[in-house]
């Protein structure tokens, strides 16, 4: 059962949100809030497993409360679900581990789909969020550049580890971060939307991996 908290400052739109969570089987609201400071009350109240909240409300936003959150619960994962997909605050999110950014228009199917996603431990960034990463360059660390090198190559989290001589739990620490800056939910996805974008240079990135 994955247990779920709703925040936005409208009643109206805290009922849509719950109407399409829980048309899933398995999915099931344990609470509400109308601002960021009642979101946190609650949140620390109910311990859910995911928190669906609206970016625009009275009080500390929950991209302002994501560390806070994520230290008092480990296990909680984020998703802001907002109108506004301005790059500022798509950056702040990323930095302080929001787990997902979906747009207020998204269709219910997507929207669950995107949950589902980042209870299986994803960093979903929706395609419209894009433009974040078609402006900058992506920031891999060295160590990054050598894992998606080896993503590129359809390596598994095992033959990087063996590849790099690291732990596969290293490597699964570095892939996690590749899908977080590319704001992609898988491996394939983070491959793909890098050679759309031209972000990376493959042949160098091969070269260098080699």
């Amino acid at each position: 059962m994955c247990r779920l908290l709703l925040a936005d400052d409208h009643q109206v739109v805290r009922d849509g949100m719950k109407m399409i969570v829980e048309s899933r089987e398995g999915f099931t609201t344990v609470g509400e809030a109308a601002d960021g400071a009642e979101l946190l009350e609650k949140a620390l109240t109910v311990k859910p497993d995911v928190i669906l909240s609206d970016l625009k409300m009275p009080g500390p936003s929950v991209i302002d409360s994501a560390l806070k959150l994520k230290a008092a619960l480990p296990d909680v994962k984020l998703i802001v679900l907002t109108a506004y997909d301005e790059q500022g605050d798509v950056s702040r999110a990323m930095q302080n581990q929001i787990d997902g950014y979906i747009m207020k228009d998204t269709p219910p199917d997507r929207i669950l789909s995107t949950v589902e996603m980042v209870l299986n431990g994803f960093t979903c960034f929706q395609p419209q969020v894009e433009k974040l990463q078609e402006t900058e360059t992506l920031s891999f660390t060295p160590r990054e550049k050598e894992v998606f090198a080896c993503i590129v190559e359809n390596y598994s989290n095992q033959e990087i580890a063996e590849k790099l001589f690291v732990s596969e739990t290293t490597v699964k620490s570095h892939v996690r971060q590749v899908l977080k800056k590319t704001g992609q939910p898988n491996r394939s996805q983070a491959v793909l939307h890098v050679l759309k974008h031209n972000l990376i240079d493959f042949n160098r990135l091969k070269e260098n991996a080699g």
